[in-house]
C-alpha cells in the first residue's frame, strides 16, 4: 500500500511541476487589474498552453509522456472549463526591498462590486523549481476557494528557481524562514489595493514550511484573522534530529549562517519556542496526519495545548493514518478547510 501511495504521489509531483508561466510571453499590462504600485506585471492563467484544456492535455501527454486517463482523473475538463468561466486568475511579479517575486491571485468572476474575504496561501518545499506553484497546483485548493467566494493570492517567495534561464534581475532569496517572510507579508498592501477585498477578512493557509511561514507571518502583522495549518513543523529542532537529509539538502543549504549558530536559527522558525508571541485573538485549525513521516505530530499536541492553555481557539484535526500531504483524505479535508474559513472568516 505504502508503495502504491509513494507512486501516486510521484505522479502528482510529476504532473504539477513541468510547467510554469515562467516562460510564456506577458500580456499587456493593466495596472486596474491589481492596483498596487509593488506590482509590475500580470498574465491571465489561461494563456498560452494553458488557454484550454486540449492545449494542456497535449502538452502533458505527448510532450511529458504522462498518461492520458491518469491526467485526465486527476484534472478533469469540467474542471478546467468551470474555473476558466467562473474564476479570474493571474499570474503576477511584485517588488519586494528591490527583489521580484512571482505570484498567483485568483478570484471569483461577476462579483466586482462586493468586498470578498481573501486568504493568502503560503506553499510548503523550499526553492527548487518542484517545489514551486504550478497552474496544476492550484487545482488544489487556489481555484476552488475561489470559486466559493474567496480571493486568494499566493507568493513562490524570493530565491525560488521560477525565472527564465535569460532572467538577469534580482529574484531574492529564500531562507526558509527567513528574510523571505518579507514577500508573504507584502501581498497584504496588495489586497488592501484590490477594490474587491475585504480589509478585515484575512485569512492565511499554509502546508508543510508554508505553515511554518505563517506562524512567523502573525507575529509581524495583526491583519490576519484565522490560520489553517497543513503537516506543521513547528519544531524544526527535532525536524533536523528526525530528517538528516532535511537539514543538509535545505536547511544547511538555506538558512543563512546555519553552521554558526545552528540552533538559534532553528528555535527562531519554530513556533514551539514561542507561542507567546502568537495573538491570542487569532483562531487556528491544524490539520495533520499520524503517519506523517516528514513532520511528527509528537510537538503539534504539545503545541495546540499550549496555545489553548494561553486562551488561543485552536483545534487539531487529527487523521488517523494520514500522511504529510493528506491527499488520500483530500475531500474531507477541504471540506475542513472550507468549513473553517465559513466560520472563522
Amino acid at each position: 500500500m505504502k508503495v502504491k501511495m509513494k507512486i501516486v504521489l510521484a505522479f502528482f509531483l510529476l504532473i504539477i511541476s513541468n510547467i510554469s508561466h515562467s516562460e510564456s510571453a506577458p500580456t499587456l499590462f493593466d495596472a486596474n487589474v491589481i492596483p498596487h504600485a509593488s506590482v509590475i506585471s500580470h498574465e491571465d492563467c489561461f494563456s498560452g498552453v494553458f488557454s484550454s484544456y486540449k492545449s494542456w492535455k497535449e502538452e502533458m501527454v505527448f510532450g511529458k509522456g504522462i498518461k492520458e486517463l491518469a491526467f485526465q482523473q486527476r484534472f478533469p475538463e469540467s474542471d478546467f472549463n468551470q474555473y476558466k468561466d467562473t474564476v479570474q486568475c493571474y499570474s503576477f511579479v511584485y517588488e519586494v526591498e528591490q527583489h521580484l517575486v512571482k505570484g498567483f491571485v485568483l478570484y471569483p468572476k461577476g462579483l466586482l462590486n462586493e468586498k470578498l474575504p481573501s486568504i493568502i496561501y503560503n506553499r510548503g518545499g523550499n526553492n527548487v523549481n518542484s517545489h514551486t506553484l504550478k497552474f496544476g497546483n492550484l487545482f488544489f485548493y487556489h481555484f476552488p476557494l475561489a470559486l466559493e467566494g474567496n480571493v486568494v493570492i499566493s507568493s513562490q517567495y524570493g530565491g525560488a528557481m521560477v525565472w527564465p534561464k535569460n532572467f538577469k534581475g534580482n529574484g531574492g532569496v529564500d531562507e526558509y524562514g527567513g528574510v523571505e517572510v518579507k514577500d508573504v507579508l507584502a501581498l497584504i498592501p496588495i489586497l488592501d489595493s484590490m477594490p474587491i477585498t475585504d480589509p478585515n477578512r484575512i485569512a492565511m493557509f499554509g502546508w508543510s514550511r508554508g505553515s511554518m511561514m505563517s506562524l512567523i507571518a502573525v507575529t509581524k502583522t495583526n491583519r490576519i484573522k484565522t490560520l489553517v495549518l497543513g503537516a506543521t513543523p513547528v519544531d524544526l529542532v527535532l525536524s533536523a534530529i528526525n530528517r538528516p537529509s532535511l537539514e543538509h539538502d535545505v536547511f544547511k543549504r538555506l538558512i543563512p549562517g546555519y553552521e554558526f549558530d545552528k540552533l538559534a536559527l532553528l528555535e527562531e522558525r519554530s513556533a514551539i519556542y514561542w507561542p507567546e508571541k502568537i495573538p491570542k485573538d487569532i483562531s487556528i485549525l491544524m490539520l495533520h496526519g499520524t503517519n506523517d513521516e516528514r513532520t511528527s505530530i509528537v510537538p503539534v499536541f504539545k503545541f495546540a495545548d499550549t496555545m489553548k492553555s494561553l486562551g488561543v481557539n485552536i483545534e487539531l484535526k487529527e487523521f488517523p493514518s494520514g500522511s504529510h500531504t493528506l491527499i488520500e483524505s483530500k475531500v474531507s479535508v477541504y471540506r475542513k478547510v472550507l468549513s473553517w474559513f465559513n466560520e472563522h472568516l
